[in-house]
C-alpha cells in the first residue's frame, strides 16, 4: 500500500514520489482496488515534472476512473492531463462517452477492441454494476433480451445476475424482469444535475481521438 505520509505531506509534490505512485497504480490495476487521491497525485506530478510522464500510466489512471462511474472521477482526472496526450487517450475517452450517454451496446462493442482494458482486473463487473444502477433508476421493468445486450451477457448469466440484484420475473410475463419496486408515491424523484466534462473539453478530445 501507498505510504499515507506521502499523500498527506510534501511528498506528493516531490519528483521522487513518482515511482511509488506508479507502482501503486499498477497494483490497483492488478488487484481491482482503487485510490483516486493517489492517482490524482500522480497526474499532478506529471504536470510538475513533464519529463516523468508516461502515457500508459495516464491511461491506467483513466481506466480506473472509468470504472468509478457514476462518480465524476473521470472528469477530475481529465482536467489534470495536458492536451498533447489527448490523441493517445482517445480510446478510453470514447468509452467514457458511451457510458455517460448510456450507450451500453456501443460501449461493449468498442471495449472489445481496447487492448488496455485487459490489464484492469474485474473491469466487466464494475461496468455491469454501473449499468445495473442506471437500469434500476430508469426502469421499473425491462425485457430480459434488452438486458442481455445492455450487460453483454448470456441469457443464463443475466438470470444469475438478476438473482444477485434481487430482480424478479414478472408474474404476467416471465420474459420481463422487475428491476425496481419503487413507485413515485414511495419516493419523490430528485433531479440532480450530472457532473460532466465540459462540452468544449469533450469536443477537443473527440476531434483528437477521431484524428488518431
Amino acid at each position: 500500500n501507498i505510504n499515507e505520509e506521502l499523500l498527506d505531506g510534501d511528498g506528493r509534490y516531490e519528483r521522487e514520489s513518482t515511482a511509488e505512485l506508479e507502482a501503486h497504480l499498477s497494483q490497483q490495476l492488478k488487484s481491482g482496488t482503487y485510490d483516486l487521491d493517489a492517482n490524482l497525485a500522480l497526474l499532478k506530478l506529471y504536470l510538475l515534472y513533464p519529463e516523468e510522464s508516461k502515457v500508459d500510466m495516464i491511461e491506467g489512471v483513466l481506466l480506473k476512473a472509468l470504472l468509478a462511474f457514476p462518480a465524476a472521477d473521470f472528469s477530475l482526472c481529465m482536467y489534470q492531463i495536458p492536451e498533447k496526450y489527448h490523441t493517445a487517450l482517445g480510446e478510453v475517452v470514447r468509452l467514457a462517452q458511451q457510458l455517460e450517454m448510456a450507450k451500453f451496446k456501443a460501449f461493449w462493442k468498442m471495449a472489445a477492441d481496447v487492448e488496455s482494458l485487459g490489464q484492469v482486473a474485474g473491469w466487466q463487473e464494475f461496468v455491469r454494476t454501473f449499468i445495473a444502477g442506471v437500469v434500476e433508476k430508469t426502469y421499473r421493468s425491462i425485457r430480459a433480451e434488452e438486458l442481455i445486450e445492455m450487460l453483454d451477457m448470456s441469457a443464463a448469466d443475466v438470470e444469475k445476475f438478476a438473482k444477485e440484484r434481487k430482480w424478479t420475473k414478472s408474474k404476467e410475463d416471465p420474459g420481463i424482469l422487475v428491476v425496481s419496486t419503487t413507485t413515485f408515491e414511495d419516493k419523490p424523484v430528485k433531479v440532480k444535475a450530472p457532473v460532466k466534462i465540459t462540452y468544449d473539453h469533450y469536443k477537443t478530445l473527440s476531434l483528437a481521438s477521431s484524428a488518431a
